[in-house]
C-alpha cells in the first residue's frame, strides 16, 4: 500500500479546534504521508468522563471554518449517526465498510498511544488498522510501557507508527479552553484560526468564568 493512497482519520473532541490541529494535518499532507485528512469530531468521547464539551454542532462548525481554504482536509460527522460513546474501533469498521476503496490510518497523539491498551477492543483495533502517532509535548511515547502491554508484533506496529522529526504543536485544546475561560477569546488569537475565533465570539462559547 503506497502512502499516497492513505486517508488520515483525525478523531477527537476538538473543543475547540486550534492551530496545532490544522498544523499537524498540513504537515501530514505536505510531507506526503497521506493524501487526505478527515477530521472526525466525537459527539460522546468515551475517554473524557466528567467532561462536558460544547455542543457537537458547534465543534463541527468550528472545524469546517478552520479548514476552509485547506485543500485535502474535510470534516465528517459520521460519529454523530450513532448513539452512545464514540469508540474508535467501531468508527473505523463503519468507514471501511462505507468506503471499501479507501485505505485509512488513524491519527493519535503519543499521550493517547501510551493509553491505547485501555481502549475499547484495543487489540482488535490495533491488529486490524493502521496508525500514525504524533508527538505531544511532555508526553513522549513510552516504549517500555508499550512493550509490556502489547504482543510483540503489535508493539512493533505501534512503535513504527510514531512520527520521527514531526513538529510539536502547542498548546492543547485543554489549555486553549482554560485560557478562553480565564482571559477571553481575545487572549487566544495566537492559538486559534481567525474563523474559529470569530465563531466563538459570535456564538458566545466558552464564557469567562470570572466575568472579567
Amino acid at each position: 500500500m503506497s502512502e499516497e493512497n492513505l486517508t488520515a482519520v483525525f478523531g477527537g473532541t476538538f473543543d475547540p479546534v486550534h492551530n496545532g490541529h490544522i498544523g499537524l494535518a498540513d504537515y501530514l499532507l505536505k510531507t506526503g504521508r497521506v493524501s487526505r485528512v478527515v477530521f472526525l469530531p466525537a459527539p460522546h468521547p468515551p475517554h473524557k468522563d466528567g467532561f462536558a464539551p460544547v455542543p457537537f454542532a458547534d465543534r463541527a462548525a468550528m472545524l469546517r471554518a478552520a479548514i476552509a481554504g485547506h485543500p485535502g482536509m474535510s470534516v465528517s460527522e459520521i460519529e454523530a449517526e450513532r448513539p452512545g460513546p464514540s469508540y474508535t474501533v467501531d468508527t473505523l469498521d463503519v468507514l471501511k465498510k462505507r468506503y471499501p476503496a479507501e485505505h485509512f490510518v488513524w491519527v493519535v497523539g503519543t499521550d493517547s498511544l501510551n493509553q491505547l491498551h485501555l481502549w475499547y477492543e484495543a487489540e482488535r483495533l490495533v491488529r486490524e488498522n493502521r496508525f500514525l502517532s504524533y508527538p505531544r509535548p511532555g508526553a513522549e511515547a513510552d516504549f517500555e510501557l508499550l512493550k509490556k502491554v502489547w504482543p510483540p508484533e503489535l508493539f512493533e506496529k505501534l512503535r513504527d507508527s510514531v512520527l520521527t522529526g514531526a513538529p510539536e504543536f502547542d498548546p492543547s485544546s485543554t489549555a486553549v479552553r482554560q485560557r478562553l475561560f480565564d482571559r477571553g477569546a481575545d487572549a487566544c488569537r495566537d492559538f486559534l484560526p481567525g474563523p474559529v475565533l470569530n465563531y466563538i465570539e459570535e456564538h458566545k462559547l466558552y464564557p469567562q468564568r470570572n466575568g472579567e
